[in-house]
């Protein structure tokens, strides 16, 4: 790397680690409105000032090629994350097996979603496939990273998914708490499958989801936030898999059935030229192996180091109870995982098995947090404790802010649809999994 390279870099990730510090210091900011209430978070701070930034500051501290940058460290660091996002499941393994055949076939209602946002985002509101990143899930963390890796988040399905992102943070808890008024006074709904249903893998859409319930049913409140915790761990322990096997090819898929073939192959080879996830896979091809290696490993040390800072500053204003080595520890196991998924990625591609990493970190990640089946389960999933998912996301969406500024007049276009269409990703999420919910306790003789 020549000296020139080498300082942009560093303007780069010095900019980066200005944002993530500002954020995480302004914090949480909650909102109240009686049953309704949501939170505003360091991350969703962290991609709009990214973005003022980046714009702000164009061609003076801000280029074209940092953008670019950003968008290729965004799908890399976004390793890291899913990394951890994946730890969850050794820990609730024991909740997964025992989970009920309702709660366990309800999460694929999930997939609801995609035959409600993505039709209704073409056939209302032509849109292209942005509707892909927008209606394929609720598009939290994980959404965000799976788009990160397969598309990139300057693409138009990256668009998609941190308007959708965006839209979830300000609008989910209000929104599945409307939806859950209303579907509790519809008589075919039980309060089991409603309850079932709430548990959307996001804490804050969960809350909104099931006061209603425990409002309408005080007599059963234990009993039904039973159902609703139990599935908030299941979303969160099979949501990365669920997205990327299920989700995506069937988000393509109807997509592609609508538009038509000729069009959809016409619109991906329009695309192509443009995607980071294209150039990261061209790279492979053309450096050696070893400087490959060292060129994610640089950016994931950079995203360990800057996710450091977000802990201690979220530390500071939060009390979080764990050392600063605590902290370390946990993030050089998830930085050790990370680089094993990604060297054996690597070595598989030279014999021309090529399987999106984040399935060999997820993997792994999920292997190691097994007790019982991982030797090195209890120190690890300890680690895993002195870490926090939040502060692990913002120097994520602080790349990101940098590297979707140029998309920001684009994003503007579509900010109305972006929002249409992430409700019915919301209604129909809820609705799939109520439905399968319902069904299955009924075969049951449950209800």
């Amino acid at each position: 790397m020549d000296q020139k390279s080498f300082l942009t870099d560093i303007r780069l990730h010095l900019i980066c680690l200005f944002i993530v510090v500002v954020s995480e210091t302004i914090g949480l900011i909650p909102f109240d409105f009686g049953i309704v209430k949501f939170k505003l978070i360091p991350m969703l701070y962290a991609l709009l000032i990214g973005i003022f930034i980046a714009r702000k500051t164009y061609q003076k501290y801000v280029t074209d090629e940092d953008m670019a940058t950003s968008g290729d460290y965004v799908s890399v660091a976004c390793l890291f994350l899913i990394a951890y996002m994946a730890t969850a499941i050794g820990p609730n393994i024991h909740t997964v097996i025992k989970a009920g055949p309702a709660l366990l076939l309800q999460e694929l209602g999930n997939l609801g979603t995609i035959f409600i946002a993505i039709p209704i985002g073409i056939w209302v509101f032509k849109m292209d496939r942005t509707v892909i990143g927008s209606g394929f899930s609720i598009s939290r963390e994980e959404g965000l990273g799976i788009v990160a890796n397969l598309y990139g988040l300057d693409s138009p399905e990256g668009r998609g998914v941190m308007g959708s992102y965006i839209t979830g943070t300000l609008l989910g808890t209000i929104v599945f708490s409307i939806i859950s008024s209303i579907f509790i006074n519809l008589p075919w709904f039980s309060p089991e499958c409603l309850a079932m249903a709430s548990g959307t893998g996001s804490a804050s859409m969960m809350s909104g989801a099931i006061a209603p319930i425990l409002e309408a049913f005080p007599e059963r409140a234990k009993e039904l936030m039973g159902y609703g915790a139990t599935s908030q761990v299941l979303s969160a322990v099979d949501t990365v898999y669920v997205a990327f096997f299920l989700g995506i090819p069937i988000a393509e898929w109807v997509y592609k059935s609508i538009k038509g073939k000729e069009r959809y192959e016409a619109e991906k080879l329009a695309l192509a030229p443009t995607r980071h996830i294209e150039k990261k896979e061209t790279t492979k091809e053309n450096l050696a192996f070893g400087e490959t290696f060292m060129k994610y490993t640089k950016v994931l040390v950079i995203t360990a180091v800057i996710s450091l800072f977000a802990l201690l500053v979220s530390k500071v204003r939060t009390g979080f109870e764990a050392t600063v080595g605590q902290m370390l520890v946990g993030l050089i196991w998830l930085l050790a995982l990370t680089l094993i998924g990604l060297l054996l990625d690597l070595l598989l591609q030279k014999i021309h098995i090529n399987i999106p990493t984040i399935i060999y970190i997820a993997f792994l990640a999920s292997l190691a947090s097994i007790p019982g089946l991982s030797p090195i389960a209890k120190p690890f999933n300890e680690a895993m404790t002195h870490l926090d998912l939040l502060p692990l996301c913002t120097p994520i969406l602080a790349y990101a802010g940098i590297s979707s500024a140029k998309e920001w007049d684009s994003f503007k276009k579509q900010g109305f649809k972006i929002v249409a269409v992430t409700i019915c990703t919301f209604i129909g999420t809820y609705l799939g999994s109520a439905i399968i919910a319902n069904i299955v306790l009924k075969m049951m003789g449950r209800i």
